[in-house]
Order: C-alpha cells, then structure tokens, then sequence
C-alpha cells in the first residue's frame, strides 16, 4: 500500500497539481471531441468528406508550425503559453459545437476553425512536454510522467463512451461545447501554476534557435535515433489500424476478434504505466525503452499469420505495455538530460515524428487491405520497420549507458 501512496508522490507539489488537473480535464474533452465532431458533422451533413476536410484541416497547421511551437515555448514562460493555447482551443470548440447545433455548417468557416486549433496544438504540444521538468524535482518525473500518461490511457477509453452517450442522448454539438468548456477550465488552471523565473537568455532570432535546436537533436545519438523509432512505431501502428480488421474478418473471431485486439492494446497501455507508477525506476532507462518497444514486433507478426484472437490480444497488450513504458521513460530522460532551455524544442521535434508520417502508415495500409494476404505482408514488413530502428538505437553507446541521475530528496512545495 505504501508504494501506490508512492505512486502520487509528484500529487504533493502545487504546480504539478494545477498542471496535472489541467492535462487530465482537457485530455477527456480532447478524446470526447474525436467522436463527437465526426458524429456531429455527418448528423448535420449526412457525408463523411466535412468530417475528413475538418479532421486534415487541424493535422496540416499541427505539423507545419509544431518547430515554431517548440522555439516559442522555450523563450515564453511554459504555463502561460498553454493557458493561452488552452484558451484559444476552447473557443474554437464551442464555436463548432454551436455550429453543429444550429444546424448551419459553413466549410469555409469550419476549416478555419480547424486550422486555428491545429496551429493552437502546435504551440501547445511543446509546451506542455517541457513543463514537467519544473513542476516537481527529478526523483518525482518518472512518477509525474506515468501518471499523465494513465490519465491519457484511460480518457482514450471514457473519452469516446462519454462523447458516444452525449451524441446519442442530447447530441454531438452539446458533446462540443463540453469540450469547449474543459479547455477553457484547463487554461484557468494553467495560469495558475507558478514556476522559477527563466535566466535571461540572448535572443538568436528565430532561424538560430530552428537551428540550434535542429544541431542538438541531430548531434545526439540518443536523441535522434529515439525520434526516428517513433515515427517508424506510428507508421507501423498507422498501417495495424487499416490492416488489422482486414485480417480479423478472415478468421473465425471476425468483428469481435478485432474489437478484442484493440481493446487489449488499451489494457496494455495501462499495465504499462502501472509498472512504473509502482516504482520501477531501470538505471539505464534508454536500454529498457528500446527493449519494450521490441514486443510490438512479436504482436503485429502473430497477427500478420492469423493466430487466434486471444493470442493475438495478450500479444498486443504486452506490446501496448512496453510502447506506454517506454514512452514515460523516454520523456522523463528528456526532461533529465536535455538542457532547460532546449525542452520545448526537443519536444516538438518527437511530436513532429509521431504526426508527420501518420498519414503515410494509413495510406500503405488502405493500399495493402485491397486483399488478406497482401495485409499479411506489409503488416509483416512493419515488424521489420518497428525492429530495424531499435537495433540501430541500441547500438549507440550513449543510448545502452546512459543513466538515470540518482534520487535526490527534496521538499514539497
């Protein structure tokens, strides 16, 4: 029992606790608007191209400006570039949750409403990833880390049910405006933490520090050659999404069989952030990450020969459980080692790899759905795409050695 108290350790420390309600209100809301927006619009429409056009209109600014995000965020004060994110995201999201209402859908208004709240997440995004480091001391990250990433876990299941029910009962706009409303709670919130002013720095314009921080990643083994699993990781898992059910609806499980797989890999994702909430703390956090991000290539290569749904299931859960650990311990080093005054910038660029080349893994995937067996090969080709990486990761000396800085006792603020 000590050690689940433990477990809420960083829960101790004021700033992280208005950091921590904020992300956890805001991130159900997010989830919740995922379905809803789809719902609504094809309630309002009757045609799934408004839902396409709003959902891309978001991704494109989301990737374009995530760089710029990341210089911002480490010359402004972390906390207030999110309040104001947070600000801008909800009134986008009450705009169209009052749009759906009304009944009136204007694309042209729609679509700029997307690209402000995708150009708002580019901003947000880095923020947010560089703020933990000043919230709670070091010995507290892992722990801060994991349980954001629970909270992220389990909203991707409330999330959908909520927006599910709401759309359902009182409809989609009203599921909108909920959302609308916890971003604006979540920048309320956000404006109230207090964290150490910054040392001055000197202004190198905005080209040098795209390019200092371009160097630092590049420069450093262990950061890059993480970045570069990720996007391989996210194409892959891109292409599962696609190619899973293709392959489920071969085999006896069919629809329920696929829903179980990807219900698993739900479960998976929290196992894994319960291993390390319970205070598993590896000395060399870099070498146990690549090593967990390893059990996904076992999952998508049972499912790839269409072994039964239970054994594909506990196969994806365990792959879940190490993709979710190792991405608690990946951030927790960032935060570690990475200089403060370069973690938004380090961070948009691990944003970067898991948004950009999304849309690659779903296109090779509707690509090779056109037949099981063509399903089957790709989807065995990505087991090689998730390993090859990690091997190359793993054969950096500074991502095998390198450490955990040790615990250092501090007081709660």
């Amino acid at each position: 029992m000590t050690r689940w108290k433990e477990s809420l350790a960083p829960l101790r420390h004021r700033a992280f606790r208005y950091q921590f309600a904020g992300f956890s209100v805001s991130v159900t809301g997010n989830m919740l608007s995922l379905v809803a927006l789809t719902v609504g619009l094809l309630e309002v429409t009757g045609s799934g191209a408004a839902a396409g056009l709003a959902l891309g209109a978001s991704t494109i600014p989301l990737v374009v400006f995530l760089l710029i995000g990341g210089v911002w965020a480490d010359r402004l004060p972390r906390h207030l570039v999110m309040a104001g994110m947070d600000l801008v995201r909800g009134v986008v999201q009450l705009g169209l949750g009052a749009m759906i209402l009304t009944g009136e859908v204007n694309l042209g208004l729609l679509i700029g409403l997307q690209v402000v709240f995708g150009t708002a997440q580019a901003f947000h995004l880095p923020a947010a990833g560089g703020l933990t480091a000043f919230t709670v001391p070091k010995e507290d990250l892992q722990r801060a880390n994991a349980l954001m990433s629970i909270t992220r876990s389990l909203s991707g299941i409330a999330g959908p049910l909520i927006a599910g029910g709401l759309a359902a009962t009182i409809g989609a706009g009203w599921a909108l405006l909920l959302d609308g409303g916890t971003f604006l709670l979540s920048a309320f919130l956000a404006s109230r933490i207090r964290v150490p002013a910054a040392p001055p720095r000197a202004d190198g314009g905005l080209l040098k520090e795209l390019s200092d921080g371009f160097r630092l990643v590049t420069r450093t083994p262990w950061i890059w050659t993480s970045v570069a699993c990720f996007a391989c990781t996210h194409v892959a898992i891109a292409v599962f999404l696609v190619t899973g059910p293709v392959l489920a609806l071969q085999e006896q499980g069919g629809a329920l069989g696929w829903a179980l797989v990807v219900a698993a890999l739900g479960v998976g994702d929290v196992l894994g952030d319960l291993v390390l909430l319970a205070g598993y703390r590896p000395r060399r956090p870099l070498l146990v990450a690549r090593l967990a991000e390893l059990l996904l290539v076992p999952a998508l290569i049972l499912i790839a020969l269409g072994v039964p749904a239970p054994v594909q299931a506990v196969a994806i859960a365990l792959a879940g459980a190490g993709m979710t650990a190792a991405d608690s311990l990946w951030i927790t080093t960032m935060q570690q080692h990475v200089p403060e005054d370069a973690l938004s910038k380090v961070s948009s660029y691990d944003w970067l790899s898991s948004q950009a080349l999304r849309p690659i893994g779903y296109a090779l995937g509707a690509a090779a759905a056109a037949d099981g067996a063509t399903a089957a090969a790709v989807l065995a080709v990505m087991a090689a795409v998730v390993a090859l990486p990690r091997l190359v990761s793993l054969a950096y000396p500074s991502v095998r050695e390198l450490r955990a800085p040790q615990p250092e006792q501090a007081p709660a603020n």
